[in-house]
């Protein structure tokens, strides 16, 4: 649990932004581990090690959710944007009823963290650069929101680098793991045996078969929406999954789009006077 003083320490040392926008799952029960091996992307046998990007897929291989995952003692947590969460309960309702496994809403609250920050249970490395502070006491909202010293747009304009997408309802269930780029953050086990959607996953991977890829652009004009259409000389040729500004107040940004492989020439939203721009 944070204290207090932990929070005023760690907003001291570190630049932070609240992310009001994720919520997390628990999972608990003799069978948590068996149970999110079968529907995880990621071995669940790597969880020990602190917070993994991972994913569940449907049974024809596209992603319901992404976000992180990680156990403290027997309780596995994942975190994931707010939009996801009845679409996440709803999807594993049926296999739960299997599963001596039980889900529950995780109470914390969260912080992003850019910069160095001291080792303590609480804070939950994701990379060299960016990290979680993980708030347990409801009691400490008010502290919290004080807390937030760094603009949203840094740490989302830190995600977007990292090419990290999470999923909202807009975008649920549109994509392969490797249209998100997931295998190329680790994100998606080869080898660690049966998920759901496993064989479709795999046959991608394998046979090279994927038309449409991640890529990074630059925006200009309104910030697009997330799932907004992408068009190329009046068609559409990809979808956003994710979009920030250059700074809070900006109206120039960057993005991350699904986008036909090969497609050159300009881009733009659907329905608005944003122009795109290859960024990658």
């Amino acid at each position: 649990m944070v204290e207090g003083g932990e929070i005023a320490n760690s907003s001291n040392t570190t630049r932070s932004a609240r992310l009001d926008d994720l919520v997390s799952l628990n999972f608990d029960g003799p069978d948590v581990v068996d149970f999110l091996q079968g529907y995880l992307t990621t071995d669940t046998a790597a969880m020990d090690g602190g917070p993994r990007f991972t994913a569940i897929c449907n049974i024809k291989g596209r992603v319901v959710c992404t976000g992180y995952a990680w156990m403290e003692g027997t309780t596995a947590t994942l975190l994931l944007h707010r939009s996801l969460r009845p679409v996440v309960l709803e999807f594993l309702r049926p296999y739960l009823a299997f599963s001596r496994t039980t889900v529950s809403d995780g109470s914390a609250s969260f912080l992003g963290g850019l910069g160095p920050w001291s080792a303590a249970p609480h804070v939950k490395q994701l990379d060299p650069d960016r990290h979680l502070l993980v708030v347990d006491d409801p009691s400490l909202a008010g502290e919290l929101r004080a807390s937030g010293n760094l603009e949203r747009s840094a740490w989302d304009r830190a995600t977007i680098e990292r090419r990290e997408v999470w999923l909202q309802a807009e975008t649920s269930g549109a994509f392969l793991p490797q249209m998100l780029g997931l295998e190329e953050l680790g994100a998606v086990s080869f080898t660690k045996g049966c998920y759901l959607g496993q064989e479709v996953v795999a046959r991608a991977q394998h046979r090279g078969q994927v038309k449409r890829r991640l890529g990074v652009l630059d925006w200009q004009g309104d910030q697009p929406s997330v799932g907004a259409a992408i068009l190329g000389n009046g068609r559409q040729v990809g979808t956003v999954v994710a979009a920030t500004r250059a700074s809070d107040a900006a109206d120039a940004g960057q993005a991350l789009g699904v986008l036909q492989v090969g497609h050159k020439g300009p881009l733009n939203v659907s329905e608005s006077e944003t122009s795109l721009l290859r960024g990658d």
